[in-house]
């Protein structure tokens, strides 16, 4: 049987679902076919044919085109125990960290089981990162009951600021600040004081991460550590979006400094976290594998890389930010209140970018750097009869949504009429997201009728590469012009919105679906942050495309754990 066959026999014997750690039943109904795989690299291997650094290569090769996550899991565990032989133990802890990149929900004493069966055959002196993140994911194990049992107590208890907090330190030392929070804040003294800071709607990224280091204090205790790693964060926030100047500034990277020695970020953050960036201000998606991968690497930036960004950014590469929760006047007149945290795409989904997902490039202007256009709502997420937000949260798998879902289990959409307005006013109040009312405002910001890249005039017969003008208050491109984007909303009245709506989703049903942010052709009055169009989701046009959102709670609906975001970290206002 070849390799591609026994791969296949493996996805087949076990097909699971997305995401998720598998269970024992699903690992022993694999195991034989697992073993009968590596059964010729093991053999080499004990007749010294092979070297352990060749089988745990062999191994992750596998693991990479296995077609389930219980194949997957076992051929990593193999691929760090010959790491570990092969006395690569830095690339053991490459592996480590995979497994929680590629296995979702992987429980710490699960990867404490895998440790322990390993590191007691190793001097501390030749594997001390290895020793380190065994202990702290013991300890994260311990925190987990602890909470667990701090839980109930509240529960009989609920005014008792003393457990609160307790329960609160616990969220935090597992580093999950969302339930950290509000746990805090019903506790006492100046942990309470910083939650209810950073809870707060426009609170700046440098006086939250202050508050959070004056809670710290000097201790070198766990907890101490933790609060001064959810400082850094918000530093990192703050020297990213330039709201610290002068002292402040040099005191904010002198302490992000005195965190990276304590190796808390790189080790609790990295390996022992979830890979998934715990507290990044922009998360960035690999297409380059194309639309054949199983999966797309999922990485996180703490701030914007040195050199901007560049067109890889563009094409190969999709990058996100991280908005934070607020209120805004939608249209300049209705008061609305968005209360989750998501990420918003940095530029309109490109044509190399569509086409690395999907196979195809439907454009009619082509351009890699170009925003895809001629792609229908439908096209987009799936048929909206079907698939038909808001009564359902589910997308066609063959879409291109469905596809980027799918590829890194993150739950991808296109954002809200509300999320949309939101992230392109970035804080402003006027028609135009830099602060200006003017057509010359707008001439920096986007592509229109009357404005060619070069800013000089003239008319303008077809869209641009994204990020050609200048970005909003939070570094989004394009949110002006260029192309409209495709929102998820229904859009069959005209007079639907309406004051002190929280989250809104738009009617229920309708014939169009809202556009947004004004296409090449528009005048400037076509393109301000308020004015609003709609279209049939089944049309396709030139002037048309759209950009991505991660949103936090679309899965619950359905029936599935969602995919956490990281803890708040950026400078939203």
């Amino acid at each position: 049987m070849t390799t591609k066959t026994w791969l296949a026999a493996v996805g087949c014997a076990c097909t699971l679902a997305a995401s998720g750690m598998p269970t024992q039943a699903e690992l022993e109904k694999v195991q034989g076919l697992v073993t009968e795989l590596m059964r010729s690299d093991v053999a080499n291997f004990n007749a010294r044919k092979m070297s352990a650094a060749d089988v745990a290569t062999s191994a992750l090769k596998y693991a990479g085109e296995a077609q389930s996550e219980a194949a997957r899991f076992l051929l990593l565990k193999g691929a760090f125990f010959y790491r570990v032989r092969a006395e690569d133990y830095d690339g053991a802890m490459d592996v480590i960290s995979k497994i929680r990149h590629d296995i979702n929900d992987v429980p710490d004493a699960t990867l404490v089981k895998i440790l322990s069966s390993a590191i007691r055959r190793i001097p501390r002196k030749s594997a001390g990162r290895l020793y380190d993140l065994h202990q702290r994911l013991q300890d994260r194990v311990r925190y987990a009951q602890e909470a667990k049992d701090l839980t109930a107590k509240v529960k009989a208890k609920p005014s008792d600021k003393s457990l609160r907090t307790a329960l609160g330190e616990r969220y935090a030392l597992l580093g999950e600040w969302d339930k950290a929070l509000p746990e805090f804040a019903a506790g006492k003294g100046r942990v309470a004081k910083a939650a209810t800071l950073e809870q707060t709607a426009g609170a700046k990224p440098g006086d939250v991460a202050d508050a959070w280091w004056e809670v710290a204090g000097t201790e070198d205790s766990d907890i101490s550590l933790a609060y001064r790693a959810h400082a850094v964060r918000f530093y990192r926030a703050a020297l990213a979006d330039g709201s610290l100047s002068g002292l402040k500034k040099t005191i904010a990277a002198k302490r992000i400094d005195e965190v990276k020695a304590d190796g808390l970020l790189d080790e609790l953050a990295g390996a022992v976290s979830t890979a998934r960036g715990s507290g990044a201000l922009y998360c960035v998606i690999d297409l380059s594998a194309g639309p054949n991968a199983r999966k797309y690497p999922v990485s996180y930036l703490a701030a914007e890389p040195k050199g901007g960004w560049t067109d890889e950014y563009k094409t190969t590469n999709l990058v996100l930010r991280r908005i934070e929760p607020g209120k805004f006047m939608m249209v300049g007149k209705y008061e609305v209140t968005i209360t989750k945290p998501f990420y918003c795409g940095i530029f309109e989904v490109t044509q190399k970018q569509y086409e690395l997902v999907t196979g195809g490039n439907p454009s009619k202007f082509k351009g890699d750097m170009r925003p895809v256009d001629q792609v229908s709502w439908n096209a987009i997420r799936g048929n909206s009869a079907t698939y038909n937000w808001p009564s359902s949260v589910n997308v066609d798998p063959s879409s291109f949504i469905g596809k980027i879902q799918a590829r890194t289990s993150l739950n991808f959409d296109l954002p809200t009429e509300a999320q949309w307005e939101y992230a392109c006013r970035a804080g402003a109040t006027s028609r135009f997201n830099n602060g200006g009312d003017s057509e010359s405002d707008m001439k920096k910001l986007g592509r229109f009728k009357l404005n060619q890249n070069d800013g000089k005039g003239g008319y303008s017969l077809v869209h641009t590469a994204v990020g050609s003008y200048m970005p909003n208050a939070w570094g989004l491109y394009d949110m002006h012009g260029n192309v409209s984007e495709w929102c998820l909303d229904w859009s069959n009245k005209r007079d639907h919105l309406s004051s002190g709506v929280t989250d809104p989703v738009g009617p229920s049903s309708g014939t169009w679906r809202e556009i947004r942010g004004g296409w090449w052709l528009n005048d400037a009055g076509g393109c301000t942050s308020f004015y609003r169009n709609h279209a049939n989701p089944l049309w396709v046009c030139p002037l048309m495309g759209f950009r991505l959102v991660v949103a936090p709670d679309h899965l619950k609906e359905r029936g599935t754990k969602p995919p956490s975001l990281p803890d708040k970290a950026a400078g939203s206002k």
